[in-house]
């Protein structure tokens, strides 16, 4: 199967990238590398390529979650029906989980706006990410430390925030960061990224021999790598 792809050269690059981005494959390269040998490249690695282009074509296809109420939002992997209440004054919990259900309570102010869904939905979001956020890190107080234990491997420090792109990451200092999206992932998943992120302090790559250490410490990360791209439409901000 022929691949289309656009070349992106560089004076200032040294290595080449292949990057899959809304449909498009995309090879960066340095501007004295010849078309043969990127064609080479992209049979080489077209199964990869394959696989992330009908895993986009997947998440484009899903329908986006609306943050509004009576939609369904996914918790510790777990879809629940959002149910939004409003008070004139701030609870002590702002957000109570049942089984099936989310019950997030609302500022009164935010009842008078409720018709316009798209400010509706940011005042939603906005309190499920503080949620989100706050959980995350409770998570990992304690799972990060356990995982750190277990691996032998020390991180230099960590934090959570939002990406748009990433799970999780790991830099050349051994700091790691989390997304707190992965709240909406069932525990053995999230645990999944802590151990990929600690992998990373040893193999800053994803090489043989940082896959097998993965394995070692993870046996079913495969299912957790592939719950991740299957869910990820759901899990969109």
């Amino acid at each position: 199967m022929d691949i289309d792809y656009k070349i992106i050269r560089s004076a200032k690059r040294k290595t080449i990238a292949l990057q899959i981005k809304k449909n498009e494959v995309i090879v960066r390269a340095p501007q004295g590398v010849s078309h043969e040998y990127i064609q080479l490249l992209i049979n080489d690695k077209s199964q990869w390529i394959l696989n992330k282009l009908a895993n986009q074509r997947q998440i484009i296809a899903a329908p986006l979650p609306t943050y509004l109420p009576n939609s369904t939002v996914l918790i510790y992997g777990i879809e629940k029906k959002l149910q939004i209440e409003y008070q004139r004054s701030k609870p002590e919990e702002v957000l109570n989980l049942t089984d099936n259900e989310i019950n997030l309570i609302l500022p009164l102010y935010v009842q008078k706006r409720s018709d316009e869904s798209d400010y509706l939905a940011t005042q939603i979001k906005k309190q499920l990410g503080a949620w989100m956020k706050t959980q995350a890190e409770s998570y990992l107080s304690h799972r990060l430390n356990e995982l750190s234990k277990q691996l032998k491997i020390t991180p230099a420090s960590y934090q959570v925030k939002r990406y748009k792109a990433r799970w999780g990451s790991c830099n050349n200092k051994h700091e790691l960061s989390f997304n707190y999206l992965l709240v909406m992932a069932p525990s053995w998943v999230f645990d999944y990224v802590i151990v990929h992120e600690l992998c990373h302090i040893k193999h800053l790559n994803h090489s043989a021999k940082f896959w097998a250490l993965v394995e070692k410490h993870m046996p079913n990360y495969k299912d957790a790598n592939q719950w991740l791209k299957q869910h990820q439409a759901k899990m969109h901000w």
